[in-house]
């Protein structure tokens, strides 16, 4: 137990999953979470903030941590607008990354998107490509830019897409151990096992780009050590 951990998205449904792992796993002595609304959650590792993000800077000295897991992300639908949507997920975001990096965090791990591409027509993708530039250009220690498509699970406010997804992936689950096919739908869950094993037994320096095969080798990495020890 030597490292510190601070998640941000803890409500959401990659951060949820995560949030649990990450107090479960015994190479973490503690767990920071800073957040709009309280998780619920009482845990003898959890330090928790909760706080406005326009106040974030106040907030600098909760980065000193190992590990920094990104899993921050609305639509927008719940922002409101297009200039809202990117006050979230792109300037809001990057703010972070530069925190961390001034913290001297060793290990940047995101939760972006398969389609992110700054140059893209499309303005979901477009954002999420101009993310990871940006953070790119922070020179971070280790930045892992997972890209999941279609995520399954459940979440508090159900998204249309994605309940088709859960109903699709039912049909082509059977192939998905032998393809490598970056659109393929992926669980929450799958997807936090996945960037706590790249967190843990992964590379330490770099800039990575994390998709569907990566999901299922780094989240085998983390299940055989770490639950098997549970069990």
């Amino acid at each position: 137990m030597s490292r510190r951990a601070l998640l941000l998205g803890a409500t959401g449904l990659v951060g949820g999953h995560c949030l649990r792992k990450l107090l479960e796993c015994d190479d973490y002595q503690e767990v920071r979470v800073l957040t709009r609304r309280p998780v619920g959650i009482e845990h003898e590792k959890l330090v928790e903030r909760v706080i406005d993000p326009g106040d974030i800077d106040q907030h600098q000295d909760f980065f000193a941590v190992d590990d920094v897991f990104c899993a921050l992300g609305t639509t927008l639908k719940q922002a409101g607008s297009k200039e809202a949507f990117r006050r979230v997920d792109l300037d809001l975001v990057v703010h972070i990354g530069r925190l961390a990096r001034d913290a001297g965090v060793q290990r940047f791990l995101l939760v972006s998107a398969v389609n992110a591409n700054a140059h893209s027509p499309f303005f979901y993708a477009r954002i999420k490509g101009q993310l990871e530039r940006e953070l790119k250009a922070l020179k971070l220690p280790l930045l892992a830019l997972f890209q999941p498509s279609l995520l399954l699970g459940e979440r508090e406010t159900p998204r249309p897409v994605e309940a088709f997804g859960i109903r699709f992936s039912k049909i082509i689950d059977p192939i998905t151990r032998w393809t490598d096919a970056h659109w393929l739908p992926v669980s929450g869950e799958r997807v936090a096992d996945a960037l706590l094993g790249m967190a843990l037994m992964g590379p330490d320096n770099g800039t990575y780009r994390v998709r569907f095969r990566d999901f299922v080798v780094y989240a085998g990495k983390y299940r055989d050590k770490y639950l098997r020890s549970a069990s």
